[in-house]
């Protein structure tokens, strides 16, 4: 076969072998190369390399090497990585010539090659080098002018900077072993001096006797570990005896060749006050919210009352008729009685009473305390309880008043016929076993936008709800060390589940 014929038949074996020798050199970074890319550079370096070998045109083996040489150099591959690639494809040659050019034009068919390749390789590599020169000459002159701009530009940020350390109104200071080294007009205003009274001294002359023992203890950490930035708030010492509120933020650097404590002063006198100004008046609108809303709960229980007390007096009233009023009444003064009691728990802090519960009586004690009212709605209850969970370590009343929070939550939605679920099981989360009590309802439910908010206090939808039952659950579960979670139920109603810690 003759050389033609063979760079024109074997052409995709020939790009294929090549491509994976590039592929498997991991001396090179064309390990590296995507295979689809390098496989399409090979092929054009093929067809250019038969058109040199057998019709003795270069033209398109130039135009490749000019190419591969400026993509190389962009990639900073070396000279010496192009090269053994350019051998790689003289390396894939050599057998297909030996198996099917014939002996007798061997001679002529290998100097062709080696004439070849040694005018590709070396105009590669004249024309590499020219383009790495150039390079590195253009490299030079962007390098000059840049220190140029940056010498420029640094000289007015040290101008800048100067104006404005000076200019700021928080203090800026530097201490050397201690010392002021140097401040600027700020830091020496607000402790009442001028910037060349303070050089030299002390940084404790400036912090109050009651801070001294914080501020030191910041200082010499500092001085041991020498990395990371500090925040203290401190009250600072003017010079006519007063103490100031005052926030500093320092780190270690250097000044002057020392190692050196490099900080900013803060004024907090206006952020104290209005700090304070912002507690009382929270305080206020909480108290404001609290009556109000305990008026509310409360009147309407006390008319009801004041109305039964009227109509009892009235002559002609029967004897059912009076015990209608009296038990009308004491269902009243209990209402008054349960908003009272909801709304201590949710102010006032309380101590747990632990001891272990049967759930088996917990639950039905808890539904027994509402049956009544279960009753007159016609709601009925299904209990599940799991075999594992017998025994809770709780306190048993707090617990209760939880869990009939949870059933009075959905008794108060529940029309006549409705169903109330309650069930328990054993549950895994962050690594953790817990006790979850869960109490469900076929209700209406609560829109999901409006979920994250039902356990924050005085949050109701409940005509003439005040918001605190829920409120009350989360409270005791998170005092208990567990959560109270909620979710909108499959089907219908609304789940709530009292997750407890497993002693």
């Amino acid at each position: 076969m003759d050389f033609a014929g063979l760079l024109t038949r074997y052409h995709n074996e020939i790009v294929a072998t090549w491509t994976h020798r590039m592929l498997k050199d991991r001396t090179t970074r064309y390990a590296d190369e995507p295979e689809d890319e390098l496989r399409v550079l090979v092929d054009r370096a093929t067809k250019a390399f038969r058109l040199a070998l057998v019709e003795n045109a270069w033209e398109e083996l130039q135009e490749f090497v000019n190419f591969i040489a400026r993509k190389r150099l962009e990639g900073s591959f070396t000279l010496a990585e192009v090269q053994r690639a350019f051998e790689r494809y003289r390396e894939t040659l050599i057998p297909l010539i030996l198996a099917y050019v014939e002996p007798a034009h061997l001679p002529e068919v290998f100097l062709r090659l080696q004439h070849c390749m040694v005018a590709t390789v070396t105009q590669f590599s004249t024309y590499f080098q020219d383009l790495h020169e150039t390079f590195l000459r253009n490299q030079a002159h962007y390098l000059e002018r840049e220190v140029a701009n940056r010498s420029h530009e640094l000289a007015e940020s040290e101008r800048k900077y100067k104006t404005l350390v000076e200019d700021i109104n928080d203090g800026y200071f530097v201490l050397v072993e201690g010392t002021i080294a140097y401040s600027n007009n700020g830091f020496a205003g607000m402790h009442g001096y001028e910037s060349r009274e303070i050089i030299g001294m002390g940084y404790l002359n400036f912090v109050a006797p009651e801070s001294r023992d914080s501020v030191r203890a910041a200082y010499e950490a500092s001085r041991i570990s020498l990395a990371g930035k500090a925040r203290l708030e401190y009250l600072r010492l003017h010079r006519d005896g007063r103490c100031i509120p005052t926030e500093i933020m320092a780190k270690v650097s250097s000044y002057g060749g020392e190692v050196a404590n490099i900080g900013v002063c803060r004024d907090l006198s206006e952020r104290v006050e209005l700090e304070s100004k912002t507690r009382e008046a929270e305080k206020l609108n909480a108290l404001a919210q609290l009556a109000a809303s305990l008026a509310h709960e409360i009147n309407n229980p006390l008319t009801a009352i004041k109305m039964n007390v009227q109509m009892s007096g009235e002559t002609g009233l029967t004897a059912k008729g009076q015990e209608r009023l009296t038990a009308s009444t004491l269902r009243e003064v209990e209402q008054i009685s349960r908003c009272v009691s909801d709304m201590m728990v949710l102010t006032i802090p309380f101590r747990l009473k632990y001891e272990w519960v049967d759930t088996r009586r917990l639950i039905p004690d808890c539904l027994h305390i509402v049956e009544l009212r279960m009753a007159y709605q016609e709601v009925h209850a299904t209990i599940r309880l799991s075999s594992e969970i017998k025994k809770l370590f709780v306190d048993p009343k707090r617990i209760e008043q939880a869990l009939v929070n949870l059933i009075l939550n959905s008794l108060d939605v529940l029309h006549r016929g409705g169903r109330i679920f309650i069930s328990s099981r054993i549950t895994v989360a962050n690594g953790q076993r817990w006790n979850d009590i869960r109490v469900a309802d076929d209700g209406p439910g609560i829109a999901k936008e409006k979920l994250p908010y039902v356990f924050d206090p005085f949050y109701s939808q409940k005509p003439g709800g005040i918001g605190l039952g829920l409120g009350n659950v989360r409270k005791i579960a998170e005092a208990h060390g567990g959560r109270v979670l909620v979710q909108q139920r499959r089907n219908r109603g609304i789940v709530f589940t009292l997750r407890l810690p497993r002693k």
